[in-house]
């Protein structure tokens, strides 16, 4: 229970309460975490400001964009402050604004939390990561910097790098 108190995880396909407006969902996770009284309404409006959710707030979750229905999911993720967040594919199906948005919400508290970040979209990695590891059949095959990482392929593309190291007849001419 005390490791899961450090931990805010968003998944892929977040699950919500589609029924429930924005502030209700939000309410009830406070409420779940032990969360009471003023300090759960501080917490509820603290991340709404923080997830940029203060124009949906009243909305019904199934009305959402799906932009927004990933940023309420995100908000409830962090409810809690935890210092640990684990976020799998954070932005996929987002529009390039909310991308942004999202982006901007990870950089934001990279500052203060350890942010793992699932994920294919290389694009990702190179936009808010600091550390890329590759996985490839449940081995680690790389472990740098995004840029350390570019540097081995002779035009800089990790997508180049990715499709190398996770392509099985490649992967062992790379470790040999």
């Amino acid at each position: 229970v005390a490791a899961k108190s450090c931990l805010g995880y968003l998944p892929e396909n977040a699950p919500s309460y589609a029924a429930m407006r924005v502030v209700e969902f939000l309410d009830f996770v406070a409420r779940v975490r032990g969360f009471d009284g003023a300090a759960r309404q501080k917490k509820v409006e603290e991340v709404i400001c923080r997830s940029h959710l203060g124009e949906v707030r009243n909305q019904t979750i199934d009305t959402l964009s799906k932009g927004y229905r990933q940023r309420t999911c995100f908000a409830q993720a962090i409810l809690h402050d935890p210092p640990v967040l684990v976020m799998d594919e954070p932005t996929d199906g987002l529009d390039p604004n909310q991308k942004f948005v999202v982006r901007q919400m990870i950089q934001e508290m990279a500052a203060t939390k350890a942010i793992i970040i699932s994920t294919h979209i290389l694009e990702e990695v190179e936009a808010v990561c600091t550390r890329a590891i590759i996985i490839a059949e449940g081995a680690i095959v790389a472990n740098g910097t995004p840029a350390e990482l570019c540097e081995r392929d002779p035009r800089g593309k990790l997508e180049n790098v990715f499709r190398r190291l996770t392509t099985r007849g490649e992967q062992e001419s790379e470790n040999a």
